[in-house]
């Protein structure tokens, strides 16, 4: 690589977001993945000219031969017109294409393999301030792996190499630094490291023995917490025993004593708290580490799986300890009220001493304050960024206000308004030495990608403030005494075994089975019972929302595509499935087979699915947000207008439901007429009645238009 001063270079960034930049200019045109792809491969193999028939097959591996070139000069063709001056950077002929190596340009890549051999001659030579300085400038270099959006398998084991090798370099370097014993350095390294490879256990275990060299061992509590989660979250594995005991080893403060055990108690009863040991444990680590910083606990798991119960737990421990406590709900029925939360919160107890300009802020929430102090002046309008920052402020006063150590906890953060989640954020950041500990639950599955919890989560995360746990199915030894004392008597173990086997585990199934009366003692079912027994009909209406759990288990795309599906309403079609889908055609037929592997979906006649029960569809489509549910809409009634062409008075109905569902009544009136005609043709006057009712509703709200001229003629 020669860089005349005279000529321009050609600067190029491959380590994490791909980037040109000739002669101080960005260079945006080389902008498809596949010029990226090519580019970055001359660039990784200029040493030698490369063979074309071998880069062809190489990214071409499943066409002809003869496909592959044309698809290589097509490509190099692009390249070519994309990058500046070209010629002096690409060398092609009939047989090979090279990168020019004496072109004037930079490759971070080489950069970074440059400083590691530096750091290698350096640690040759003994050198230990060159070789700090040369590890230090290869981490700084590294600026994420290899085109990460690239995933020709050519690139795989390049991108392994250059990842491994940046791992290595920042182990070397954290531990040249503890030997140095510059702590406070060699923790941001390892720090980095984790979130490099937030799965590296080892490393966990040495920024923990940092932190604590440091003295900062609430940090190094921290670190263990987010070790567990994310071990649990992405392996569903425990620490191991050295880290659990280095974890240990730091706890200077009492353990909160075990939950209870609840003893047998009659079916109206509150279930009792059955196994969870190792997530009490974790709750009791969240409960240590906010006594040096602010923390969140986030319970999350599927519907019925003891979220709220396990919470609830904490919190009578908390009331027998003489913590202040307090407890909130949100609720589906109150999307749209603000602040609902922390009204409850607030109105927990008498508010403490307060200055006015801070009352009168919290009247906002409590207008009865004005009515107690005629005195207090009433809030104005929230209009600029500073009341917002002030009425904050004031809230948190009011909740932070007593000298004792506080557990707040928040139930069903997937029905939280976007408010009191912004607000959550400010509290955890108001007092860093406050002693709180706010718990929340949620149902994962039920929350979008813009969903304002994914935000407050992502913060946190950032600020090492949080810690999930996710809760899983209880074990057969605890299912079995989660419904002995339910029903208050020893179960048949035959009957044991099909309840485990039918509720899976899930505890709310067990109790509200259990609730509606399985025979137990003597009691025998009948042969062909046993599905009866372990699945009464008809479902307990708290067990129909326990079947979201079925969902939560898939893959994203398998998901998604699951309330694509529901939002159908009946069988369907993969054709009508991939005219609706964005998704490719291979990751929609994975998709669905994990559907019908997962007995989701079943076959339904010829050529078509349906799910294989119409309380998972309900619920598939239930998970959708309301903007998704509209999407989804709009697209099958595209979908269907694309398939059908040829012949839509069959589904004229089904497009104008999906229209009206989207939200466009323009279009759906005229396939509501279409659809009243067509049912008039063959004597179905009640719904051609009904279809004609839907299009006069909708005409009303639509807009001046064709449709509504034709409608008015």
């Amino acid at each position: 690589m020669n860089e005349s001063p005279q000529s321009p270079a050609l600067h190029i960034q491959l380590l994490g977001d791909f980037r040109l930049v000739y002669d101080s200019t960005p260079v945006t045109s080389v902008n498809t993945a596949r010029l990226q792809s090519l580019l970055a491969y001359l660039v990784l193999h200029g040493k030698a000219p490369q063979a074309r028939h071998y880069v062809a097959f190489l990214f071409w591996p499943d066409s002809t031969e003869a496909q592959a070139h044309t698809n290589l000069r097509n490509l190099l063709y692009h390249l070519r017109q994309a990058l500046p001056e070209a010629d002096r950077f690409l060398h092609a002929d009939g047989q090979t294409l090279q990168w020019r190596a004496e072109a004037p340009f930079t490759l971070d890549v080489a950069e970074f393999e440059g400083a590691l051999a530096q750091a290698e001659q350096a640690e040759q030579t003994g050198d230990q301030v060159a070789l700090g300085a040369a590890l230090e400038e290869a981490v700084d270099l590294y600026g994420g792996d290899l085109l990460p959006s690239c995933y020709d398998d050519w690139i795989l084991p390049e991108r392994e190499r250059l990842r491994q090798a940046f791992t290595e370099a920042l182990e070397r370097l954290f531990l040249l630094l503890e030997d140095q014993r510059d702590y406070r350095a060699a923790i941001g390294y390892a720090q980095r490291l984790l979130r490099h490879d937030p799965l590296h256990e080892a490393t966990y275990r040495r920024l923990m023995r940092l932190q604590a060299l440091s003295s900062d061992r609430a940090g190094a509590l921290r670190t263990y917490h987010t070790c567990v989660t994310l071990l649990q979250r992405e392996l569903a594995v425990e620490p191991s025993p050295a880290t659990r005991q280095a974890y240990e080893r730091l706890l200077q403060m009492d353990a909160l004593p075990a939950p209870p055990l609840a003893q047998g108690v009659g079916l109206a009863a509150v279930s009792p708290l059955v196994g969870r040991h190792q997530e009490w444990a974790r709750l009791q680590a969240a409960w240590q580490a906010a006594a040096g910083e602010p923390h969140f606990v986030l319970l999350k798991g599927e519907a019925g799986i003891g979220k709220t119960r396990l919470a609830e737990e904490l919190l009578q421990w908390a009331d027998r300890q003489g913590i202040a406590q307090a407890k909130a709900n949100c609720y589906a029925a109150e999307g749209g009220l603000a602040y609902a939360p922390v009204v409850a919160w607030l109105r927990r107890g008498p508010l403490p001493p307060l200055e006015p300009v801070w009352r009168s802020e919290i009247a906002r929430l409590l207008p009865e304050l004005v009515v107690e102090q005629p005195d207090l002046s009433p809030p104005g309008p929230l209009t600029e960024a500073w009341q917002r920052r002030r009425f904050f402020e004031a809230l948190a006063r009011a909740i932070l206000g007593g000298s004792q150590p506080l557990l707040l906890l928040i139930d069903a953060l997937q029905w939280c308004d976007r408010g009191t989640l912004e607000w959550l954020h400010y509290l955890l950041r108001f007092d860093l030495k406050a002693r709180l500990l706010v718990v929340g639950t949620c149902r994962t599955e039920e929350m979008g990608d813009d969903h304002p919890l994914a935000s407050l989560l992502q913060a946190l995360r950032h600020d090492e403030q949080l810690t999930e746990i996710e809760l899983g199915p209880l074990g057969e030894a605890e299912t079995e005494a989660l419904a002995a004392n339910v029903t208050g008597r020893e179960l048949d173990p035959d009957l044991t075994a099909c309840l485990y086997r039918e509720t899976e585990g899930i505890p709310l199934f067990v109790v509200e089975i259990g609730r509606s009366g399985v025979p137990v003692g003597d009691q025998e079912p009948e042969p062909g019972e046993w599905e009866t027994v372990c699945w009464p009909e008809p479902l307990p209406e708290r067990v129909k929302a326990a079947l979201m759990a079925r969902l939560a288990q898939l893959s994203p795309p398998a998901h998604e595509l699951a309330g694509l599906a529901a939002t159908i309403g009946r069988e369907f079609t993969f054709a009508v499935l991939a005219r609706a889908s964005d998704s490719d055609e291979d990751t929609l037929v994975r998709a669905l087979d994990e559907l019908w592997q997962r007995r989701i979906v079943r076959e339904q006649g010829t050529d078509a699915y349906d799910f294989s029960h119409d309380k998972l569809r309900q619920a598939a489509y239930a998970s959708l947000s309301a903007a998704r549910q509209r999407l989804y809409h709009r697209r099958v009634a595209q979908a269907l207008e694309a398939v059908y062409a040829h012949n839509l008075d069959p589904v004229s109905a089904q497009v104008a439901a999906h229209y009206e569902r989207a939200g466009q009544p323009e279009q759906a009136i005229p396939y509501y007429q279409r659809a009243a005609e067509s049912a008039q043709r063959i004597y179905a006057h009640e719904e051609a009645t009904r279809y004609v009712q839907r299009a006069l509703a909708l005409f009303e709200t639509a807009p001046p238009g064709q449709s509504g001229a034709a409608w008015r003629q």
